[in-house]
């Protein structure tokens, strides 16, 4: 099925459902991070629940060690990569978060061309150059601005933790596409779906009475509980739920090239949403980190794109070869 502007917006409207939880971290404040995270995630784990026990037939006849993998890959993709980014959108800025999360693509890339070749390593020299520059930009865009050390060092652990969230992401995108490359048997997606929601849900049920010990009393009067309640729901079963889904589908119509400069957009919704909910505009040096980190990722699509094409070109010219083949067979030998 082709690319349709129903799937683009499809496409997009998941991608701004999901560059809120960028946001989300300031806008609960003062309600503490773990607290945002666990509720986030109760909820997603929930409606992965939902989806298990309507499934339960399908899911005893799955491997134990297939289940356990699902659940594990959810606590690393979705827990542990969403803890990493509420405490540094909140120790330092959603946007510099946000540009730095949105790097993925060339981590992916990178861990992605071991497991099945897409394009030769040189190809990838300029891309992880460009963003290895931007991160270094963003890292002392404090100390550009004249920033005390305590707060420049509180930047610099906060690009850590969103670097960390970087990896977890990657490492979810990349261990749950080879394990759907190679198993014989293909689970199904909304199974798989609610596997790796429990795994995220499991965990955060787990902490959420932490999370709310750990709490300040002021979170609990009526405006800030409704607040942080309203964008639990809104992350959780919106943002995280019927996002994907909407994903899922749109992705059925989308040629396989324009699926990473959609997904890209996350990111640029992510930094742009970040910056009136801090109220403030980005530094000249943030900029041009940002520049340089979405530079590196367009020199990578362009590549990922023109070698995408030259492997369908191959792959039509090898078929042709083997029809013409068949015909000379099929011809008569003189006798």
């Amino acid at each position: 099925m082709g690319s349709t502007p129903k799937n683009v917006i499809a496409a997009l409207t998941a991608a701004l459902l999901w560059a809120f939880a960028f946001v989300a971290p300031a806008a609960v404040q003062p309600a503490s991070e773990l607290l945002l995270v666990t509720g986030r995630y109760s909820l997603f784990g929930l409606c992965g629940l939902y989806v298990l026990w309507r499934g339960r037939k399908q899911l005893k006849l799955m491997p134990v060690r297939r289940v356990v993998f699902g659940l594990w890959i959810g606590f690393v993709g979705y827990f542990i990569f969403y803890v990493c980014v509420s405490y540094s959108a909140t120790m330092d800025s959603g946007f510099i978060t946000a540009v730095v999360v949105g790097s993925s693509p060339i981590t992916i890339a990178v861990a992605g061309n071991f497991a099945e070749k897409r394009m030769p390593w040189r190809e990838l020299i300029a891309p992880v150059v460009l963003i290895i520059m931007g991160l270094g930009l963003l890292s002392v865009s404090d100390l550009i601005s004249g920033k005390n050390l305590e707060g420049a060092n509180d930047s610099i652990f906060a690009i850590l933790l969103a670097i960390g969230a970087m990896l977890t992401w990657s490492y979810f995108v990349v261990r749950n596409a080879e394990s759907q490359r190679t198993w014989e048997t293909k689970p199904d997606p909304t199974l798989w779906a609610g596997l790796v929601a429990m795994g995220a849900g499991g965990a955060s049920m787990v902490l959420l009475p932490f999370a709310i010990a750990s709490t300040p009393p002021e979170t609990f009067e009526p405006y800030p509980l409704f607040k942080i309640i309203a964008w639990c729901v809104f992350l959780g079963v919106i943002a995280s739920w019927w996002g994907t889904l909407i994903w899922v589908k749109a992705a059925q119509g989308i040629p396989v090239p324009l699926v990473g400069p959609l997904l890209a957009t996350e990111t640029i919704f992510g930094a742009i949403l970040s910056l009136p909910v801090e109220n403030r505009l980005p530094t000249w040096s943030e900029v041009t980190g940002a520049l340089f980190v979405l530079a590196g990722i367009a020199v990578y699509m362009l590549f990922d794109v023109k070698n995408s094409r030259l492997r369908v070109r191959g792959s039509r010219d090898a078929e042709g070869d083997g029809n013409k083949k068949a015909d000379a067979s099929e011809v008569p030998a003189p006798t």
